[in-house]
């Protein structure tokens, strides 16, 4: 009776929303084609092959040759919006604090990748130092690349900051904005519209729960694509059925964070459109071996 009242409520949800069309115009052009774009996860704690969010990170993965790189912003004391995982700097730089509540100048003092290690026990980044970098240093050292931008920040003057970078630098093209703040994302929404946002929480359960009984074309999504956890609250969120409901609605749907071979061959067989992933090293090589039809012992073994 509960899942009854559930799908009756849902259902009442869906017909207020009903619009009936697909994702907004934007100027990123994204496709579905037969492999997914492979994008580098901007991690900070040692499971990636760079510490993420850093300079060396971006340059490392436009060489590696991804279609797409994630990075994480936050908005400093004086406004600038920098590259970072976490609201505090503990877990990553040799400081305290918390990165909205400090300048630039003061960021910049600090060594952002002294935590990172690749096996909890070497920290090549102490003798080497990486300094915090801005989105606009960000753009600048990826050309051509794809980025998804994830607004860590709650506050609408971050949507107004990163709208302005974008419109200014002419990135419109060649970014994703997303965020759990709804708040923010419509904001951004707003300042921005020519430019590709994904989905938030709420936009995903509602597509998610819309497939589930076809009534995905009762949709209006204000959003061309979707960035999805693997799992929440202990359901498989990306599925065939998800996949054919976002693309009926014409968006690009991505997972995240996918790690292991297993994973990471069982979400090229469904087909999504990108796997975002702390090692794009190994996801472009099952992808070529696919391609040229090798099918190494080494790729049966899990990560």
């Amino acid at each position: 009776m509960s899942i009854l009242l559930v799908f009756c409520l849902l259902l009442i949800v869906l017909l207020l929303y009903a619009r009936s069309r697909p994702a907004p115009w934007s100027a990123l052009r994204l496709s579905q084609t037969p492999s997914p774009m492979v994008i580098a996860h901007g991690n900070d704690c040692g499971n990636g092959l760079y510490p993420g969010n850093t300079i060396l990170y971006l340059q490392k993965m436009v060489a590696l040759g991804v279609d797409g790189i994630e990075a994480d912003l936050w908005l400093t004391a004086d406004g600038h919006l920098v590259l970072l995982h976490d609201p505090d700097l503990e877990d990553s730089a040799d400081g305290s604090g918390y990165v909205e509540n400090m300048t630039l100048a003061q960021l910049r003092e600090l060594n952002v990748a002294y935590h990172w290690s690749p096996d909890g026990e070497n920290y090549p980044y102490r003798e080497h130092p990486l300094k915090i970098i801005t989105i606009e240093e960000a753009l600048e050292s990826v050309g051509n690349t794809l980025m998804i931008l994830e607004l860590k920040s709650a506050k609408y003057s971050a949507a107004e900051a990163l709208s302005e970078v974008i419109q200014s630098t002419g990135k419109q093209d060649q970014v994703i904005v997303s965020s759990f703040h709804h708040g923010v994302v419509r904001a951004f929404r707003r300042l921005s519209p020519n430019v590709a946002t994904g989905a938030v929480s709420w936009e995903a359960a509602l597509l998610y729960f819309a497939q589930l009984i076809r009534a995905e074309s009762l949709l209006a999504p204000h959003y061309q694509t979707m960035q999805l956890p693997m799992f929440h609250l202990g359901l498989d969120v990306v599925t065939a059925g998800t996949l054919r409901a976002a693309h009926k609605l014409n968006l690009h749907i991505s997972v995240w964070t996918v790690n292991s071979r297993a994973d990471l061959q069982h979400y090229i067989d469904l087909g999504v459109d990108g796997i975002v992933t702390d090692r794009p090293d190994i996801l472009m090589a099952m992808l070529s071996n696919r391609e040229s039809g090798v099918t190494p012992k080494l790729l049966s073994q899990n990560s």
